[in-house]
């Protein structure tokens, strides 16, 4: 800016014109961040409110995130096949998500396949809706072994007849449909169902629960094969 010959007053008024135009593109700047700022809260407003991330090094952080928003379930399909372990998986995702009696049924039948969905539209043809004891009843009847129609009968003929895995297979599935049998019971039905040269061998250990019978038994299977090799 050329201020030579040029008074005092045309000096002062050249700067305060400079000054004016500034203040003029400063308030247009401010006017557009106000515009800006007022789009943005109106846009946070229609996706609903807006949270601040939470801080992974704040433990608090960490108490938002239930175990039920954490793991993602997916119910089990049945399609005839080991009827006893699918209503066992059916009813631990009952108790897990919650679900109410009325809906079990329901749900249950949305993930039927093959021959178990075309028994199902059969049996409620001619029964109608049915309860979840009722549903997991006809269930077991219809596709588990004829033994499970009476379990302590079968429990107490059950006999070791390949290895120990197996027969803990087959115990354990008869097992689980015998309410409040006592633990002593059950281990002397184990006991008696395995083989001469693993029996004895067991009821010397004096094994004070199941588990520890039936780990015994697999170990002294598994020194009597390695006997015989």
């Amino acid at each position: 800016m050329d201020t030579l010959g040029k008074t005092n007053a045309e000096f002062r008024n050249e700067v305060h014109e400079i000054l004016g135009r500034h203040e003029s593109n400063f308030d247009q700047v401010h006017n557009t961040l106000q515009m800006v700022l007022s789009e943005l809260q109106a846009l946070r407003t229609s996706h609903g409110s807006y949270t601040t991330p939470p801080d992974p090094n704040d433990s608090r952080s960490h108490n938002h995130n239930t175990p039920h928003q954490q793991l993602k379930l997916t119910f089990p399909k049945f399609n005839g096949e080991d009827p006893i372990g699918w209503v066992y998986k059916a009813e631990q995702y009952f108790s897990f998500q919650n679900i109410v009696h009325g809906q079990q049924v329901q749900l249950a039948s949305f993930h039927l396949e093959g021959i178990a969905l075309q028994w199902y539209r059969w049996l409620t043809k001619f029964r109608g809706p049915l309860s979840w004891e009722e549903f997991t009843k006809a269930v077991l009847l219809c596709f588990g072994h004829t033994d499970y129609e009476d379990p302590s009968e079968a429990l107490s003929r059950l006999k070791k007849t390949s290895t120990v895995s197996a027969y803990q297979e087959a115990f354990e599935q008869l097992s689980h449909q015998i309410d409040s049998l006592p633990e002593s019971f059950l281990i002397g039905c184990f006991i008696a169902g395995l083989r001469d040269e693993v029996r004895l061998d067991v009821k010397i250990k004096q094994p004070k629960n199941l588990a520890d019978t039936i780990g015994v038994a697999r170990l002294i299977e598994e020194r009597n094969n390695l006997q015989k090799k």
